[in-house]
């Protein structure tokens, strides 16, 4: 806990720090609504000294503001107090996938395939509810979340899927790599950036897409995809489009149909990826009908059980 002059922010206790970012802090809190009822949240504050943090605070924050769906973290706050702008989801008791995969890497458990199904079908329907927000005239329009990685994946303890922290990178400055590269308003983990993202394209539907490939070949494989220990040398092969997905190294007995989707979404053109959350969803179903497995929070719930004796705090 801060020391007691830190603890009070509004209307929120705040708790203990879990990450702190290039440009937000991140905090356990408990807030009180108008209502008085006390809830666990997760508080996301600018820092002091970030350029230009507030104001990207506050544009995530309304952009989050329309997304309602059980597959998203539920933005519980959001606005600016004592100079700093802020945003708070409810608490999920559960684990990040970086976390989940490290305790599977710990105890030596593979993920099971039907639980990766079930987690892509999650992070999927959220995708489609985000890319398709309802607009005046009938038209629609896209939220893309611009940051899928590991860390904003959850599964609760109950075995649910929610992601989190929507629209936080397409509200970033810019900025420039070691080797001059332009990244634009992209300012999410390099490794799980897509081809265009590097090149300097901003966030959307496409390149969510992407990131979904690869969170679904980490689940089937265990294994990283790309790292980011050598960002120069893996800027250049995204940006040329030249990576290696090996599949056949880490999974050789993976189902022909499950690898040609992980391919499909992981094309380097975003014209050759699947047009929308929704094929993609349908192909993961198409996929399960044939292989006769049962996509259900329950497996999900027990292998979480399995894994983690005590819930912990997500990041």
């Amino acid at each position: 806990m801060a020391g007691e002059a830190e603890a009070r922010f509004g209307p929120f206790i705040v708790g203990q720090a879990m990450a702190r970012r290039r440009d937000l802090e991140v905090h356990l809190a408990t807030f009180f609504g108008p209502d008085g009822v006390p809830q666990q949240v997760v508080l996301r504050r600018a820092r002091p000294c970030a350029d230009g943090a507030n104001e990207a605070v506050l544009e995530a924050a309304r952009r989050y503001a329309v997304l309602r769906h059980p597959n998203v973290a539920e933005l519980v706050d959001f606005g600016a107090l004592e100079g700093r702008s802020y945003l708070a989801t409810r608490y999920i008791r559960g684990h990040n996938l970086l976390r989940v995969l490290g305790r599977c890497g710990q105890k030596k458990v593979g993920f099971p395939t039907d639980v990766a199904l079930y987690v892509m079908q999650g992070i999927l329907h959220a995708l489609e509810h985000a890319h398709r927000q309802p607009a005046p005239g009938g038209d629609t329009f896209e939220v893309p979340h611009g940051d899928l990685a590991h860390t904003n994946v959850l599964i609760s303890m109950d075995g649910e899927v929610k992601l989190t922290d929507f629209g936080l990178a397409l509200a970033s400055t810019r900025r420039r790599t070691s080797h001059g590269l332009n990244l634009g308003h992209n300012r999410g983990y390099t490794a799980y950036l897509a081809p265009e993202q590097v090149r300097g394209a901003p966030p959307s539907p496409a390149s969510d897409l992407f990131q979904a490939g690869i969170l679904l070949y980490e689940l089937v494989t265990g294994h990283v995809l790309f790292s980011s220990a050598h960002e120069d040398a893996l800027l250049d092969r995204l940006a040329s489009g030249l990576y290696p997905v090996p599949l056949e190294r880490y999974r050789p007995d993976l189902h022909t149909d499950l690898r040609d989707i992980i391919l499909k979404a992981l094309a380097s053109r975003p014209e050759d990826r699947f047009e929308s959350a929704k094929a993609f969803l349908v192909a993961i179903h198409a996929l399960v009908d044939r292989v006769h497995v049962q996509l259900d929070a329950m497996f999900a719930q027990k292998l979480m059980g399995m894994l983690f004796e005590k819930p912990q705090a997500q990041a």
